[in-house]
């Protein structure tokens, strides 16, 4: 049974392949790169409230029409109280 995750305005379901797959994607060099680039954007704060989080942050996506083939430019560092809201 997958387990469903509500993103506005679409409702994404994460099945347990895809889950798994996910998972192993942010461990990847590919994953850490991007998140890289994503903190150095943003010089370490977020981009929604600009607190500075040095790498502690969130690299959020703005949707995940692109899932494991996202930009940069999908992507946006946020502190942990802009990534919760």
């Amino acid at each position: 049974m997958g387990v469903i995750i509500e993103f506005k305005p679409k409702r994404i379901i994460f099945d347990s392949l895809l889950d798994k797959r996910y998972k192993e994607y942010l461990q990847s060099s590919e994953w850490k790169e991007k998140r890289r680039l994503v903190i150095q954007r943003a010089e370490g704060c977020c981009e929604d409230c600009g607190k500075y989080v040095g790498n502690r942050g969130e690299v959020h996506h703005n949707d995940y029409d692109k899932l494991f083939e996202e930009s940069v430019e999908d992507l946006r560092y946020k502190c942990a109280d802009c990534h919760e809201a």
